[in-house]
């Protein structure tokens, strides 16, 4: 293997595969190097048994049109891993998961089932009058009226403060609340309303949609931009855990891993801006001022919970569970993390067998990924409370699941840390997607993907993108690409 390249990418998860097929496909000759066995990141598709999940419960917005849809397109790879859906029998059986105040749990279809009204569905799920729905109308009036420049105007107003001059039903709320928990991992008085009324209120609550799932799991997206990069003149490696950044003479040189030292003018890296700046660079490479930013840089909140293994059916194929003051605020997460957790906790769950059939039990059961929020700090004591909690939540909420449970397993921040993202900073490192995406964080103070050390670029979540979750990251690996090839001066493929 020779060991000069034009482009070395550092992790082959969302981002950093994205940027990694991006760059092959415009003839620049790529070395991405994966630390664990397979593409994938946060998303990473297991594969046990003929069974097939990932590692915690993932979701992908919009579910289309979408930039996966743009990137597979882009690459001609769509015939690959086609879009897969949840049948509408699947679907019906209740996406939504309310806890009322009499101590009813009540179900509704669907995130909002774009076959029918949402605020209709909504009056159902959470018992409103016609008076009731006034508010919900004005605020669905009023966010559909919003144009691109007008969203881009709110950038400096938090999606909380949008939301409360409407007056919301506490269901409503709650319900809008826990969306935002669980697309931003943050508390939506610190989310920019330019960035939660667009993806969430307007283009999921209100429009009405569902999470984006491949036939083989989301990170079999992953997979295939990666082999991409393999059969297009580059060198896909993985179990190729990079320790160390090579700097010459002030700017980048390459990358130096167990499996030998590899060169490169242009290093992309998608293991986090705190672990890429104050570990594998060094901060010495830097200025001190941006070192003390990039240190300063919130990280987002964590995600804990199981991996319930299943003999028969109990769960609908993805969805929330959630009573009125389930929803985090930033104070409400600082209580929880003092131990003062609401009597519902939110939860997240989806079932991949039900996605794709393809990678469901053979025997008829479930997998089931559910968890909440938690403490990105992977030794906080919060994650085995958070654990317990969702344990506890779940038998209630579905009683069936005590008679079909088979065997779980725990997941926390610690090994969400292990497999994904260094701890480089006090309080961080199992954060769910990077760092928050806050007012301070995001939109036009989102952290430059440039570095001040020449060659050297972030992707991913931490800089770029724009949206949700994973879908967040393939953006960021589209504008990036395009950054470090107007960079290099070559010509993007149309």
């Amino acid at each position: 293997m020779a060991d000069d390249f034009d482009v070395i990418v550092i992790g082959a998860g969302p981002g950093g595969a994205t940027i990694a097929a991006l760059c092959a496909k415009a003839g620049l000759r790529v070395l991405l190097a994966e630390k664990n066995d397979q593409a994938g990141g946060k998303a990473l598709t297991v594969r046990r048994k003929g069974t097939g999940y990932e590692m915690w419960p993932v979701i992908g917005i919009p579910a289309g049109p979408s930039r996966y849809d743009e990137l597979l397109a882009k690459l001609d790879l769509t015939d690959q891993v086609p879009v897969s859906v949840p049948t509408p029998e699947a679907r019906a059986t209740g996406g939504i998961v309310y806890h009322g105040n009499d101590g009813v749990w009540r179900r509704m279809a669907g995130g909002a089932d774009a076959s029918a009204n949402p605020l209709e569905n909504y009056a159902a799920a959470f018992g409103l009058t016609t008076e009731d729905m006034q508010p919900m109308i004005e605020m669905a009036t009023a966010v559909l009226a919003l144009t691109d420049d007008d969203l881009a105007a709110m950038e400096t107003q938090t999606t909380l403060d949008y939301l409360d001059q409407f007056g919301l039903p506490a269901g409503v709320m709650a319900y809008i609340g826990v969306l935002l928990n669980m697309f931003f991992l943050i508390g939506p008085d610190r989310i920019p309303a330019s960035e939660g009324i667009r993806v969430c209120v307007r283009g999921f609550t209100l429009v009405g949609g569902e999470s984006v799932y491949f036939r083989g799991g989301i990170g079999r997206v992953m997979e295939v931009c990666a082999q991409f990069v393999a059969d297009n003149g580059g060198v896909y490696m993985t179990r190729a855990k990079v320790q160390r950044i090579l700097v010459e003479e002030g700017r980048v040189a390459g990358i130096e891993t167990a499996n030998g030292t590899f060169r490169a003018p242009i290093v992309i890296s998608n293991a986090g801006i705190q672990p890429t700046v104050l570990n594998l660079a060094g901060k010495e490479n830097f200025p001190s001022e941006y070192v003390s930013y990039v240190e300063g840089l919130e990280p987002s909140w964590g995600i804990v919970g199981w991996r319930y293994f299943l003999d028969g059916p109990v769960f609908p194929p993805a969805g929330l569970a959630f009573g009125d003051k389930s929803w985090w605020t930033t104070e409400r997460y600082e209580q929880a993390r003092a131990g003062d957790w609401p009597d519902v906790p939110q939860l997240y769950w989806s079932t991949p067998g039900l996605w794709d059939p393809t990678i469901a039990p053979a025997d008829g059961g479930q997998v089931v990924l559910i968890g909440t929020l938690s403490d990105p700090d992977p030794d906080s004591p919060m994650s085995e409370e958070g654990i317990r909690r969702v344990h506890e939540t779940s038998l209630e909420a579905w009683p069936a699941l005590g008679k079909h449970l088979v065997r779980k397993e725990a997941y926390t921040t610690k090994s969400v840390s292990a497999m994904t993202r260094d701890s480089a900073v006090p309080g961080a490192g199992g954060e769910c997607i990077g760092i928050a995406q806050t007012m301070e964080q995001e939109g036009s103070n989102k952290p430059d993907p440039r570095t001040p050390l020449e060659g050297l670029y972030i992707v991913g979540c931490d800089a770029g993108g724009k949206g949700a979750a994973t879908h967040q990251a393939v953006d960021s690996g589209f504008r990036v690409a395009e950054m470090v090839l107007d960079d290099l001066g070559v010509r993007s493929p149309a």
